[in-house]
């Protein structure tokens, strides 16, 4: 054989073996402690499966403002599990084991709303990649400002399937700020509260409602009636005159802003099995 014919058989087996070591892939599965890149940041986050076999449907809790950790988020696991769904819960960036800077949160600076979304989405790509997740099947739970997280990574994403809105999500975050600089007098009754949302014509600051009204997938809507820092009964009426046969509202006649009863301390006792039944009808 010619030192030309050896040499290319060489090179060929080399390229051959390049091409078979570049076609092997790690396959994701089973539940636990995993991390996802966002930007400079770590976001460390944990999956809870169902028993039995997926690929299963997904709900990425969204939290709200604080520093909470994952941990405040886990009880729902049991309740998402026995509806045969999978759950994933994480720190945000900076928090727990987190790593990063979270972003400053203010009325006159909304982009920790973006952000935030940055972040969830980056979790979003990951969920595709797990051998038990069905890929198409994956939705958002966002309370409070993660509300607004969820309306943020709608307008960026198409990869949900649903969302659950819970004591926020329609009114602007200056309008908020107008409405809780009003119901911290507790004097003020919250009807009175909000009939005078009429006259605030300041700046909107992060504003979802146009980005509420072009979502075309399954979205619940949860509320307390007697919220108190977020105008609940605005955005229910926001909502009713949308009438988008997507929306499906839950309102809980004596609750507060975290949907629990004022009367007894506790969450409703339909809430969770109201929740339960419309992921099972609507995914």
């Amino acid at each position: 054989m010619s030192k030309y014919l050896l040499w290319t058989l060489i090179l060929s087996l080399s390229l051959l073996g390049l091409s078979c070591s570049s076609d092997e892939t790690t396959v994701i599965s089973g539940e636990g402690v995993f991390t996802t890149n966002a930007g400079n940041a770590v976001i460390e986050g944990e999956l809870f499966l169902p028993t039995g076999n997926g690929p299963f449907p997904t709900m990425i809790i969204v939290p709200g403002s604080g520093d909470e950790t994952r941990d405040e988020l886990a009880s729902f696991a049991t309740i998402l599990n026995q509806n045969n769904y999978a759950l994933y819960i994480y720190d945000k960036r900076g928090i727990g084991g987190s790593t990063g800077s979270y972003p400053a949160e203010s009325l006159e600076n909304t982009d920790f709303i973006d952000a935030r979304a940055e972040d969830v989405i980056g979790i979003i790509e990951f969920l595709k990649t797990h051998s038990d997740l069905d890929p198409s099947r994956i939705g958002l739970y966002g309370s409070s400002q993660g509300a607004w997280v969820n309306s943020s990574v709608f307008e960026k994403s198409s990869d949900l399937a649903y969302i659950v809105m819970v004591s926020g999500g329609v009114a602007s975050i200056r309008l908020e700020g107008f409405y809780c600089s009003l119901t911290e007098d507790p004097s003020v009754s919250i009807d009175e509260a909000i009939d005078q949302l009429s006259n605030y014509n300041g700046l909107a600051g992060f504003d979802p409602l146009p980005i509420v009204t072009s979502m075309n997938l399954p979205v619940l809507w949860i509320y307390g009636f007697e919220d108190r820092s977020h105008p609940a009964r605005y955005d229910i009426q926001i909502l009713e005159d949308l009438n988008k046969p997507n929306f499906t509202t839950h309102i809980y006649q004596n609750a507060d802003h975290e949907i629990v009863d004022l009367t007894t301390g506790q969450s409703p006792p339909d809430l969770f099995p109201n929740l339960g039944a419309w992921l099972v009808a609507n995914n």
